[in-house]
């Protein structure tokens, strides 16, 4: 008989194998579950990127130019033919124009030799050198040196065609068998010599009203050389000073944003120069209307009554954010001996007055004044409440009775979370604001901002799209 074998080895149960790539497909399909649950029962928070913004606020208007200013009639009748051209300054008594009564002296400049005509050798080395230096200083981004090209070449053709009017005159004058009547007309100051004029010569600042700026109102008439006058016609304007106005309608909302300042910059349409003005404001009637006072520019412009200008007000630039993403708060200011910290937050708050008795509420600072106050602001809270002194619970201090001031703010979406953080509103439309912020290290470009910040609150955790 075999003998029993009582001696069995007994071997540890083998463990079972861990998959890993098994425990992070449950761990990633928790993942994908807890998203997916939060997205379609969550509160969406989209939010933008923020910008880099400038505007430049920049007003035009159209405006009614006031000078000083005459007009020059004549007493004799004739064909007027003008020796000093429009734009021209004439000096006291000196012969603008020429009024002839037999029509000897036209058909003498009619009979000239086209010779002379031609510029002198120094007018054509004038021209040469005004084409010369234009070309070498010219660029696409100042047209206006164009407009006074322009200019200055007319002036000189101008200056050219007056001397010989004037030297014909002379050899006529000197041919005893001509009889020519030729009554010079000369200017009675010194001024700017203009061939137009309408029915605003006479116009004043205290003048300007409402229906001043019905340009169909104007009429004007142009004079030029050949021109038949009759005694008591006027045959020229003189413009006698520098300084001249323009007036224009103003609104509300400008004449706000113009009273602080006393001078602006101002481009003039026409040729797209610009040049420096004096502000004010009249007040007439219910209606406001801006006076820009100038020094300078007025040879360019005697001959338009109504200019089309522009006000190149202040250049703005900071960080641009949608309007839904500037957020107001009201805050408060808090003195020193009625702040305390309540049960275990180590944040500092009052103790508002309510039916159920004194809460604590906890307030962010946003500023400490030198006294020790704080300005704050803290939920759940109006003008109809009253803060209580820790200290002496019967002292009380109501709401209203605090200073109060506005300030902005964002919710800043960086760290996944909502943060508030208080900015500087520098411009402000209909869509956007141009903003920057109070301390320079809360908001910078490209950070990610809550895109509609009413509703939200400080803290809260995002589930933006």
């Amino acid at each position: 008989m075999k003998e029993k074998n009582d001696k069995i080895t007994r071997f540890p149960r083998r463990l079972p194998r861990i998959h890993i790539d098994f425990i992070i497909l449950v761990f990633f399909f928790i993942y994908i579950v807890f998203h997916a649950v939060s997205f379609f029962t969550g509160t969406h928070i989209p939010v933008t990127e923020v910008k880099q913004g400038e505007i430049v606020e920049n007003d035009n208007l159209t405006a009614v130019a006031i000078r000083k200013e005459q007009l020059v009639k004549t007493d004799a009748s004739g064909q007027a033919v003008y020796i000093i051209p429009q734009g021209s300054m004439a000096s006291k008594n000196a012969s603008v124009l020429g009024i002839d009564g037999t029509g000897e002296f036209v058909a003498a400049l009619e009979k000239q030799d086209t010779d002379s005509n031609e510029l002198s050798d120094d007018q054509k080395a004038r021209v040469s050198e005004l084409l010369s230096n234009f070309n070498e200083g010219y660029s696409s981004d100042d047209f206006s040196t164009v407009y006074q090209l322009k200019q200055t070449g007319s002036d000189l053709l101008n200056i050219a065609n007056g001397d010989r009017i004037r030297s014909t005159l002379k050899e006529v004058q000197k041919d005893g068998s001509s009889q020519i009547d030729f009554t010079s007309i000369k200017a009675p100051t010194e001024g700017l010599v203009c061939l137009s004029y309408d029915n605003l010569n006479d116009i004043t600042t205290s003048d300007v009203n409402e229906d001043t700026f019905d340009t169909s109102r104007l009429e004007t008439k142009e004079l030029s050389s050949g021109d038949s006058v009759s005694s008591g016609d006027v045959v020229f304007r003189l413009v006698t000073d520098d300084n001249w106005e323009l007036v224009s309608e103003l609104s509300n909302d400008m004449a706000s944003r113009l009273k602080d300042k006393s001078v602006v910059e101002i481009r003039f349409e026409k040729d797209q120069t610009t040049a420096w003005a004096n502000v004010s404001i009249l007040d007439r009637d219910g209606k406001k209307f801006l006076i820009l006072s100038l020094d300078d520019s007025m040879d360019r412009f005697a001959d338009s009554r109504f200019l089309d200008i522009e006000l190149m007000l202040d250049q703005i630039n900071g960080l641009k954010v949608p309007d839904s993403s500037l957020l107001q708060r009201i805050l408060y200011q808090i003195p020193l001996e009625y702040v305390t910290r309540g049960g275990d937050s180590t944040r500092p708050g009052v103790y508002l007055k309510t039916s159920d008795g004194n809460k604590f509420r906890k307030f962010r600072i946003y500023q400490k004044d030198d006294d020790g106050s704080y300005w704050a602001s803290f939920s759940g809270a109006d003008n109809s409440n009253s803060i209580v002194n820790p200290d002496s619970l019967s002292d009380e201090l109501s709401l209203k009775d605090c200073e109060v001031k506005k300030t902005y703010g964002v919710y800043l979406a960086n760290k996944g979370y909502t943060q508030f953080v208080q900015v500087r509103m520098l411009y402000r439309n209909d869509q956007y604001s141009i903003i920057e912020p109070v301390n320079d290290n809360d908001l910078r470009l490209y950070d990610r901002v809550v895109l509609k910040a009413k509703g939200v609150k400080d803290g809260q955790m995002l589930n933006d799209d």
